[in-house]
C-alpha cells in the first residue's frame, strides 16, 4: 500500500525539481565563471532552471532555485560573483515567468523584463557610487585601460613586437574608447540577449506542459515601422561635434541596429524553414555568424531593408 498522501507527493516533486533547479542554474553559471569563453553560452541559460519552476511549480521553487544557486556561487567564487549571478539572472528568472503567466506577449516580456533589470542596475550603481564616492565613468575607465595593458603585455610576451605591435596598441586603443563610450548599450544588448534565449528555451520547453503562455513564434518578428525614422535621426546626430549629444546617439543606434538585427534573423529563420535548408548548411552560417561580424552586418541589412521588401509574405504570382 502507498501510504504517501498526495500532498506529500506534490511537496517531494517541488522539492526534488527545486533541488535539481539549484544544481543546473549553479552548473551553467560555474562553467561561464570558469571557462571563457565557451561559458557565455551556458551562462546566458543560467536563469532557466528558476524560470521554468516558477511556472511549472511555483514562486517557491524559483525562489528556492534563485538564492540556492546564489548561495552556492558566493561560497565557491566569492561575494563578487554572487552579486554578478543576481545581476545577470535574478530579475529574468523572477519576473519573466509572471508577466508570462499574467498573458502578455512574449516581445512586451522582453522589454519589460530589460527594462526593470535596466533600472536595477542604475539604482544600484548610483547607491553605490554615492556610499563609495567613486564615478562609474572613471571606474569603467579604469577597468578598460587595465584590460588593454595586460592584453598588450601577453602580445609582448608571446613575442610580438615592432610595427606590428604598434599596430595592435592602436587598434586596442580604438576598441578601448569605444567601449567607454558604448557600455550602456552593450549592457543592454546583453540583458536582451540572454532574456530571449531564456524566452525561447520556455516556449520549447513548456510547449506541451498545459501552462498557457503567449509566445509569438520567433520567424514572425517585425519591429515597429517607425523605428526606421529613429535610426536615421541617431545617424544624423552622430555628424554633430558634441560628444555629449554624439555618444547616447551612439548607444541608441546600437540598441536599434541590434533590434533590426534580430528582424534579420528572423526573415533567415523563415528562410531557412521555407526553403528546407539542409542542417550542414544551418550550422556554417550560425558558425559563421558568431565568427564574422560582417555578417552581422549583413543580416540587420535585412532586418532594416525587410520594412520595404518584406521578405516573408510569399509574393502573388502572374498569370502569363
Amino acid at each position: 500500500m502507498n501510504f504517501t498522501s498526495p500532498a506529500d507527493h506534490h511537496l517531494y516533486v517541488r522539492l526534488k525539481a527545486s533541488i535539481l533547479g539549484v544544481v543546473g542554474s549553479f552548473v551553467l553559471f560555474a562553467a561561464y565563471l570558469a571557462v571563457p569563453p565557451l561559458g557565455i553560452f551556458s551562462g546566458l541559460l543560467a536563469p532557466f532552471p528558476a524560470t521554468y519552476n516558477r511556472l511549472i511549480h511555483g514562486r517557491l521553487s524559483s525562489l528556492i532555485v534563485t538564492l540556492g544557486s546564489t548561495a552556492l556561487i558566493t561560497a565557491l567564487f566569492g561575494i563578487f560573483a554572487g552579486v554578478l549571478y543576481l545581476g545577470m539572472c535574478a530579475m529574468i528568472s523572477l519576473l519573466m515567468p509572471e508577466l508570462l503567466l499574467r498573458g502578455i506577449s512574449g516581445s512586451r516580456v522582453l522589454f519589460w523584463t530589460t527594462a526593470a533589470n535596466l533600472l536595477i542596475y542604475a539604482t544600484g550603481i548610483t547607491v553605490y557610487g554615492a556610499v563609495s564616492g567613486i564615478n562609474l565613468q572613471q571606474l569603467v575607465s579604469t577597468e578598460i585601460s587595465g584590460s588593454l595593458k595586460l592584453a598588450v603585455a601577453l602580445y609582448e610576451k608571446s613575442g610580438v613586437t615592432g610595427e606590428e605591435l604598434e599596430l595592435i596598441k592602436s587598434s586596442m586603443a580604438i576598441a578601448a574608447d569605444l567601449l567607454k563610450r558604448l557600455y550602456p548599450a552593450l549592457l543592454t544588448a546583453m540583458l536582451v540577449v540572454i532574456a530571449g534565449c531564456n524566452l525561447m528555451l520556455v516556449k520549447k520547453t513548456t510547449a506541451n506542459s498545459g501552462v498557457t503562455l503567449h509566445i509569438d513564434d520567433f520567424m514572425t518578428f517585425k519591429n515597429p515601422d517607425l523605428l526606421v525614422w529613429l535610426l536615421i535621426a541617431c545617424g544624423f546626430t552622430l555628424l554633430l561635434p558634441l560628444s555629449l549629444i554624439t555618444t547616447p546617439a551612439l548607444n541608441l543606434l546600437l540598441i536599434i541596429v541590434m533590434l533590426y538585427f534580430f528582424q534579420g534573423m528572423a526573415v533567415v529563420s523563415a528562410l531557412i524553414k521555407k526553403y528546407s535548408v539542409p542542417a550542414l548548411l544551418r550550422i556554417l552560417f550560425y558558425t559563421m555568424l558568431v565568427i564574422q561580424p560582417y555578417l552581422l552586418a549583413f543580416v540587420a541589412g535585412v532586418g532594416i531593408f525587410d520594412l520595404w521588401v518584406d521578405f516573408r509574405t510569399p509574393k502573388p504570382q502572374e498569370n502569363l
